[in-house]
């Protein structure tokens, strides 16, 4: 079956337009420390009209969608280049955190990377509309985890029980970062991927591996 064709380059150009209002926004709700700002203020960073806004986003609240969706992708990707003898708590595990630990290339910048992806992901988790929209995103990902897990472990026919590991790992994701935000000391980049070793860890303990072990 022939590939289909890539996006075009008006395609292209308005996803890097949206990327670009989304980072931008992502700016000023870190600098600000809420996600208050208006969409007018938005726009005036970027330089774009509010009704530009309004076409690629019908309500505020969805301005982060572009960086979930990069990160929805960089997360696939990971899971269908997984080696087919690779342990499936490391790749699980490097999968939900590998936006993050990607920030330690960044040298002496390392910990203002880090924080800013904790300021984020902490306004998230605390705003009502930005964290369903966040739990919305990790959902998606629970079909590619489920179709991962399904070449190391027996999940059965029922399509209840089949999905269930791959829905109990996506919110050991999510409680594992909204722990790493809500503490009083900000924990250590390290403190985050060993919860989430330790809850997808326990999770699938609990199954069949595909040749009979455990």
């Amino acid at each position: 079956m022939p590939k289909g064709k890539g996006p075009t380059l008006t395609e292209r150009r308005a996803e890097e337009l949206r990327l670009n209002i989304a980072r931008t926004a992502c700016d000023i709700f870190i600098a600000d420390g809420d996600t208050t700002a208006t969409v007018e203020r938005i726009c005036a960073e970027v330089g774009i009209a509010t009704r530009t806004f309004y076409r690629h986003f019908p309500v505020k609240e969805d301005v982060l969608g572009p960086l979930f969706g990069r990160s929805e992708t960089n997360m696939r990707d990971l899971l269908s280049c997984a080696a087919a003898d690779s342990d499936p708590v490391d790749v699980l595990v490097d999968m939900f955190t590998v936006e993050v630990r990607h920030r330690r290339s960044a040298g002496a910048q390392h910990r203002q990377s880090v924080d800013k992806a904790r300021k984020l992901m902490s306004l998230v988790a605390e705003t009502p509309q930005y964290r369903l929209r966040w739990m919305e995103w990790s959902e998606n990902l629970a079909d590619a985890i489920t179709e991962f897990l399904a070449g190391h472990f027996d999940l059965g026919d029922d399509v209840f029980t089949r999905s269930l590991p791959s829905r109990l790992i996506v919110h050991v994701s999510s409680n594992a970062y909204i722990w790493w935000t809500d503490a009083k000391e900000p924990h250590e980049l390290d403190e985050l991927v060993a919860a989430h070793r330790s809850g997808i860890g326990m999770v699938l303990a609990g199954l069949q591996r595909m040749n009979g072990g455990r």
